[in-house]
């Protein structure tokens, strides 16, 4: 069976390396958009089976914008997405999932761990 395929949607290089190592060393396909124009071409040309999105990018809302969006076409509607994260430290503003402000799976904060990163991965995933 091939490996599940993971698109990681955030403009930090050094973050997105570190993710991608403890997802591909974990068995996953790896792919990199560094904003959301380029995270949602990537979808409509390949759909992962799980995107990982940033929310402060090209603009402060950016992956709430690209969250709502994909929630709101019936093509990736059941895509999930896990939003990771530094928004909430940064405006000192919790944030929880939410169907229709906040369209995602699951939530988690930068830094995160790499256990509960793999333990949110896989739950939505299903493995």
């Amino acid at each position: 069976m091939p490996p599940k395929r993971i698109l990681l949607v955030d403009d930090d290089e050094f973050f997105v390396a570190s993710i991608r190592a403890i997802l591909e060393s974990n068995g996953y396909a790896v792919d990199v958009a560094g904003d959301g124009q380029e995270g949602l071409r990537k979808i409509s040309e390949s759909p992962p089976d799980l995107v990982v999105l940033d929310v402060m990018m090209t603009t402060l809302s950016e992956g709430f914008d690209v969250a709502r969006k994909l929630k709101a076409e019936a093509a990736t509607r059941t895509l999930p997405i896990l939003m990771l994260t530094a928004v909430s430290q940064r405006f000192n503003m919790p944030f929880s999932p939410e169907e229709e402000w906040l369209p995602v799976d699951r939530f988690l904060e930068k830094p995160v761990e790499p256990e509960a990163l793999l333990r949110e991965v896989g739950a939505l995933l299903g493995a």
